[in-house]
């Protein structure tokens, strides 16, 4: 096949971007999901402690005393977060497969198009 036209070549190139933005959007959800189920088990875990247990958070290099209470709000604000997170990164994802499918319908029926109009060299009747 010659070459392409440029503004082929710039739609392929956008698709592989696209695909890359769609890759690292993927890799993203999948550390959130690790995360909200980690959190997950430890506000499990942490219910099922009674009130006055001693409980103890990393905070740098220390760890520091908290109340059931106390890391049982921080752990559900974070929880909210990753899944207000994992929403946004949801639409994210499918904007992204949206547009990479409409580009790559575009990009194949360009493609069909010079096919077409190259003339066929390995028949020699019609």
């Amino acid at each position: 096949m010659s070459s392409l036209p440029p503004s082929v070549q710039a739609d392929i190139e956008k698709l592989q971007a696209l695909q890359a933005q769609l890759q690292n959007i993927l890799m993203l959800k999948q550390q959130v999901e690790n995360e909200l189920k980690e959190i997950e088990r430890t506000i499990n875990e942490i219910e099922k402690l009674p009130t006055e247990a001693k409980i103890y958070k990393v905070v740098g290099t220390f760890l520091i005393s908290v109340t059931k209470e106390q890391a049982l709000n921080e752990l559900k604000e974070r929880e909210e977060l990753l899944k207000l997170n994992m929403t946004s990164l949801s639409k994210q994802e499918a904007l992204l497969r949206k547009q990479i499918e409409d580009l790559r319908s575009r990009v194949s029926e360009v493609l069909r198009q010079i096919q077409q109009q190259q003339p066929s060299t390995s028949t020699g009747g019609g």
